[in-house]
């Protein structure tokens, strides 16, 4: 099994924000997002038959030159129905719900997939915001690498191509305190927690998932105070609960067959980001601290306490040449060399966690580069995106190109290319490495 959970991070690495898609600092609540579709006559007719206040349904066909799930199938071709719907009653609740249904491999045969990707209540009060149910919260205001995103687990083993595609909701209760016009603390809780789905090699081993109890006691909980509205916009969290990611350990075999524990091991995560415009220039960060319960160092099954933070800026030429640069850096606490460990079996599964929760070395540092531009009045739009690592190098490289036909259709083709040792993030997926295209027709 060593090696193939290497795929886990760099496909944590790789996803990346959805392309040309604006960051969270970008990100106005006043801006109006609607897409052109919603806003015709035949979107109106469509709302008062369904009587919601706002609905998309988005149809979407997908080819991979290869699987997500670490083995050698390949050519796959999928058709995804996915559709939302928004109802208001009166100025204080509203109800949202969105839901996927997903074939990835119509050729063979596949079976259908559903699944409630968001489905909860808002309560708008005079200066709070109540929201319960399955809900997507994403924190952090870096490009792509967001270490303060503790609160939205994602689904690397989805075959979609968008990083949006890949964040699943959580059953929890949120609430938006706001302070002023400019400060918003948010509070976070909910007893079931959900962890990350990661791409695992079903042939020769058997997996045990064993996650949190879901009751009270066991419960996820973050509070986050943000500012947003002035020349500079930052937040301070703290997270209390379990890593999105597992560790593994050896629970014996069955019939001859290892049998693979997924542990979610506690964490504490203290947290913040900053973003700042400097006329065509923006800056933006994020740093966070994580506490485990291995504070010596001593566990080598356990993941040590490490400090994670990125600095990146970008910089608009002309009207739409976008270059976004960022440099990121690990450092491992009360560091242990896996490799140095003489038990094989137990060296096996430390140096296994070591790449899960990129503790190989006691510092790891990286970089991210992001290339985007539009043409034809933005109906063709391209990106170049490439993370490296310097220690043990490896490197990912997106190129991706999309042209809206029309309001209604879009196109999109890339490519995900890996290079590196098979011991390292990216290099562990150069067999999975291929082309897609998606045409996508929304209404």
């Amino acid at each position: 099994m060593i090696l193939a959970c290497a795929a886990v991070l760099a496909t944590q690495l790789a996803a990346g924000p959805g392309p040309f898609a604006a960051t969270a600092a970008e990100a106005s609540p006043a801006a109006d997002t609607t897409p052109s579709a919603e806003k015709s006559p035949a979107y109106s007719r469509a709302i008062s038959v369904l009587g919601g206040d706002s609905h998309s349904v988005v149809l979407r066909s997908d080819y991979f030159s290869s699987s997500t799930q670490l083995d050698d199938e390949s050519d796959f071709i999928g058709a995804t129905l996915q559709g939302k719907v928004a109802y208001s009653m009166g100025d204080r609740f509203r109800f949202n719900f969105e839901g996927r249904a997903i074939n990835s491999d119509l050729g063979r045969g596949a079976s259908t997939d559903t699944v409630l990707l968001e489905g909860y209540v808002s309560v708008h009060l005079d200066a709070a915001d109540v929201r319960l149910g399955r809900q997507i919260v994403p924190w952090g205001r870096a490009d792509g690498l967001n270490p303060t995103d503790n609160l939205t687990p994602r689904d690397y083993t989805v075959m979609l191509p968008f990083e949006e595609d890949q964040r699943l909701g959580t059953t929890a209760l949120k609430v938006d305190g706001y302070l002023s016009d400019e400060y918003t603390l948010t509070a976070f809780t909910t007893p079931y927690f959900t962890p990350t789905v990661i791409p695992l090699p079903k042939d020769s081993n058997i997996y045990v998932d064993t996650r949190p109890a879901r009751t009270l006691a066991d419960s996820v909980a973050a509070l986050k105070l943000n500012r947003s509205g002035g020349s500079l916009d930052w937040s301070i969290s703290y997270y209390h609960g379990y890593s999105l990611l597992p560790s593994v350990r050896s629970m014996g075999y069955s019939g001859g067959v290892p049998v693979i524990e997924l542990r979610y091991d506690p964490i504490n995560v203290l947290g913040a980001d900053f973003a700042r415009n400097f006329g065509r220039y923006a800056v933006r960060g994020e740093v966070t601290h994580t506490w485990t319960q291995d504070s010596a160092g001593t566990d080598p099954l356990v993941t040590n306490p490490f400090t994670y933070y990125i600095l990146g800026v970008d910089r608009t030429f002309g009207e739409n040449l976008n270059v976004n640069l960022q440099l990121l850096g690990i450092n491992v606490l009360r560091y242990s060399d896996p490799y140095a460990i003489s038990d094989p079996a137990l060296r096996a599964f430390a140096i296994e966690n070591a790449i899960i929760h990129r503790q190989q070395d006691p510092s790891t540092y990286g970089m991210t580069a992001r290339i985007s531009n539009k043409w034809l009045n933005d109906a063709l739009e391209a990106e170049l995106l490439v993370i490296h690592y310097f220690e043990r190098p490896n490197s990912y490289v997106r190129p991706l190109i999309a042209y809206a036909f029309n309001d209604h259709v879009k196109g999109s083709v890339g490519a995900m290319v890996y290079r590196g040792r098979e011991d390292t993030f990216f290099g562990a997926l150069r067999k999975n490495q291929g082309a897609f295209a998606e045409v996508r027709y929304s209404f």
